[in-house]
C-alpha cells in the first residue's frame, strides 16, 4: 500500500465509512440523475430531483459507469490513463460527499432540517405551488423597466442620504425612541420576508421551482428562507446572478424609500425612524453582498463565474495552503483551479470569525454598565462563541492530521502556538476602561451602574470620557475626573444605560462617583456613556474582567459584609 493510499483509509475511517481505495467499487447512489442544462457539454446532477453539481459530459460517463462491480483502478485507466490512483480516489471521495455514490450524503433536507454548527430550519415542501400562485398575482413587468425604475430609486435615496448626512450621524450616536426603534425591528423582519420572496419569485419567473420555504434560526436568530438550489438548471448564468441579487435589491428599494420619505419630514419620532430603517437595510445589503460567506453576495459570484461550491473548493485550498505552511503537509493539487484560489478560501476562512468577533464586541459595548443581568447575557454568548471556536479548531486540527502530516511535527506547532497565545495574553498589555453610564443631576454628573447594587472599584481621579450611547456608534461630548462617593440607589434615564430613549421612564441604578468635568459643559447629553480609564493590565486579566467580573459583583450590604 502507497503513502497516498494509507492517507486516504485514514480519512475514510475517521468519517465513519468503507475506506476508498483503488480496488474498491463504487456505484451510483439510488434517485441520482444527469441532466443537459443546454450548455454545450454541461450537465446538472440532480439527487432526488435536487441539482448537486455542474458536470462535464466526461465526468457524467465516469459516473454511469460507477456500477459497483468496476474497480477504481479499471475506471481510471478506462476514463483517465493519464492520472495517478490518488487523484481519481479524491474525484470519487467528493462525488460521494456530493451525495452522487452511494454510502454518501444523506438525502435532501426535508421539512425540517439541521445545518451544524447554528440553523435550524423549519420548510414547506409546497413551495413550488406556493410561488406558482404569487408569480400569477404579482403583475408582470418589461424587465428593462423594472431595472430602470429600481437604478432611478437608488439614486435619489443616495441624493438624499448625502442631503441628509448630519441627521444620519445624530441616529447612528444617539439613543433612539423605543417605539421608533420596535417599529423598525417589525419592518426589518417584514423586509426580509419580501426579500427571500423575491428569490423565489425570480426563480418562478425565469423557468425553475423553489423546492423549500420557510423559518429558521439561523445562529440563533430568525429569518425567513427559500431554496433556490433549482436555479443551476438555468442555462443562462445571468439569471442565476439575477436570482441571488433579487433579495438585497428588495432591502436597497426599502433603503432608498425611506431615505425619501424622511427628506420630506419635519425632526420627529416618524423621521428617526425612516432613518434607522435606511440606515439597517444598507447594513443588511452591505453584508448580504460579503463573498466570502454563504450569502447573496457569494451566490451571485458563484453563479457568475459558474463555478458551484466555489466557497468549500477555495476553503479547502486555503486551508491546504496553511497545513502545509505551519505543519508541512503534502502539496494537494488545487480544487479549483485560479489563481486566486488561496487567498480567496484564507478569506473565507478569516471573515467568518472577524463577523461573529465584531457582533460580540458589540452586543457588549451595547449592554456595557447594564448591570449583572445584562454581563450574564454577554457571558453567554462570549460562552457559545468561545465552544463553538474551539470545536471548530479540534475539527482542523484532526483534518490536519489526516491529511498526512508528521505527528511530533503537529503536535510541537500546536504546542507552539498554544504556548504562544498564553503568553502573550499574560505578556502584553492592553489599556483597559470601565464602561458605565452617566447621568447629569442638577449640577452633578453622577456615574451609574444598572441594577439596584452593583459597586465597583473606581479609583479616584481617573479620567472619564463623556459620549452619547448610540445604537452603532458613540460621539465624545466631554471628559473628566472621577470623584468617588459611597454607592447609593439612583433612578436613572433608561438612555443612561441603554441607547434608547422614552421620556419619563427611569430604571433602577447604582451611583458609584461623581465627575469633575473639564472645559464646556454645553454640549454634555443630559445621560449617555462613561468610560473610566483604568490604566493597562494583560490581556487575559482584560478579557476576564470585562466577561465575568461583573457578575461576581456583590448585589447586596449583606453580601459585601
Amino acid at each position: 500500500m502507497t503513502a497516498a493510499d494509507s492517507r486516504s483509509l485514514w480519512r475514510q475511517r475517521g468519517r465513519g465509512r468503507d475506506p476508498l481505495t483503488a480496488e474498491t467499487c463504487p456505484a451510483l447512489a439510488t434517485g441520482v440523475d444527469f441532466e443537459p442544462t443546454g450548455e454545450g457539454s454541461v450537465w446538472l446532477a440532480t439527487v432526488q430531483g435536487v441539482p448537486s453539481a455542474r458536470l462535464s459530459r466526461a465526468v457524467v460517463d465516469l459516473l454511469t459507469a460507477m456500477d459497483g462491480r468496476t474497480p477504481v483502478s479499471a475506471l481510471r485507466v478506462r476514463f483517465a490513463p493519464e492520472a495517478t490512483d490518488e487523484s481519481v480516489l479524491r474525484l470519487v471521495e467528493r462525488f460521494r460527499d456530493n451525495g452522487l455514490l452511494a454510502g454518501g450524503a444523506s438525502r435532501p433536507p426535508g421539512r425540517v432540517a439541521y445545518r451544524p454548527p447554528f440553523t435550524l430550519q423549519f420548510a414547506t415542501l409546497r413551495a413550488p405551488a406556493l410561488f406558482a400562485h404569487l408569480d400569477r398575482l404579482v403583475v408582470p413587468v418589461p424587465r428593462r423597466a423594472a431595472l430602470a425604475a429600481v437604478a432611478a430609486v437608488l439614486v435619489a435615496g443616495a441624493v438624499a442620504a448625502i442631503l441628509q448626512a448630519g441627521d444620519l450621524r445624530n441616529v447612528l450616536t444617539r439613543p433612539l425612541p423605543l417605539t421608533g426603534f420596535v417599529v423598525v425591528v417589525v419592518a426589518l423582519g417584514l423586509a426580509t420576508l419580501f426579500h427571500e420572496a423575491a428569490h423565489g419569485l425570480t426563480l418562478t419567473r425565469l423557468g425553475g421551482r423553489p423546492r423549500r420555504a420557510g423559518f429558521m434560526l439561523f445562529y440563533l436568530t430568525p429569518a425567513f428562507f427559500v431554496d433556490v438550489t433549482d436555479g443551476w438548471r438555468l442555462a443562462d448564468r445571468r439569471h442565476r446572478v439575477a436570482i441571488a441579487l433579487a433579495g438585497p435589491a428588495v432591502h436597497a428599494t426599502a433603503a432608498a424609500v425611506a431615505m425619501l420619505a424622511a427628506l420630506g419630514l419635519p425632526a420627529s419620532t416618524a423621521r428617526e425612524t425612516l432613518l434607522l430603517l435606511a440606515i439597517s437595510c444598507t447594513v443588511v445589503v452591505l453584508v448580504n453582498l460579503i463573498p466570502f460567506v454563504r450569502f447573496d453576495g457569494y451566490i451571485a459570484l458563484m453563479s457568475a463565474l459558474d463555478e458551484p461550491n466555489l466557497r468549500g473548493r477555495t476553503v479547502r485550498d486555503g486551508a491546504g495552503f496553511l497545513a502545509r505552511v505551519l505543519f508541512g503537509g503534502p502539496r494537494q493539487p488545487q480544487a479549483l483551479e485560479r489563481w486566486w484560489s488561496v487567498p480567496f478560501g484564507l478569506c473565507c476562512l478569516i471573515a467568518p470569525v472577524v463577523m461573529v468577533l465584531f457582533a460580540v464586541v458589540r452586543t457588549a459595548q451595547l449592554l456595557a454598565g447594564g448591570g449583572p443581568g445584562a454581563s450574564l447575557v454577554v457571558l453567554a454568548l462570549e460562552s457559545v462563541v468561545v465552544v463553538v471556536g474551539v470545536a471548530l479548531l479540534v475539527r482542523a486540527l484532526i483534518r490536519v492530521r489526516r491529511s498526512g502530516v508528521s505527528r511530533t511535527r503537529l503536535v510541537a506547532v500546536t504546542a507552539a502556538l498554544a504556548v504562544g497565545t498564553v503568553a502573550a495574553g499574560i505578556l502584553i498589555p492592553v489599556p483597559t476602561a470601565a464602561t458605565l453610564g452617566y447621568w447629569v443631576d442638577d449640577d452633578r454628573v453622577v456615574l451609574v451602574r444598572g441594577g439596584a447594587d452593583a459597586g465597583a472599584d473606581i479609583p479616584d481621579g481617573a479620567r472619564v470620557i463623556l459620549s452619547t450611547r448610540g445604537i452603532l456608534a458613540n460621539e465624545n461630548r466631554g471628559e473628566g475626573r472621577t470623584a468617588v462617593r459611597p454607592a447609593a440607589e439612583a433612578e436613572v434615564p433608561i438612555e443612561a444605560l441603554y441607547p434608547v430613549r422614552v421620556p419619563g421612564v427611569t430604571v433602577a441604578a447604582t451611583a458609584v462617583a461623581e465627575v469633575e468635568v473639564t472645559g464646556e459643559r454645553s454640549a454634555l447629553p443630559a445621560a449617555g456613556q462613561a468610560r473610566v480609564e483604568l490604566g493597562t493590565t494583560p490581556l487575559w486579566h482584560a478579557l476576564w474582567a470585562a466577561a465575568v467580573s461583573p457578575l461576581a459583583t456583590p448585589t447586596s450590604e449583606e453580601e459585601r459584609g
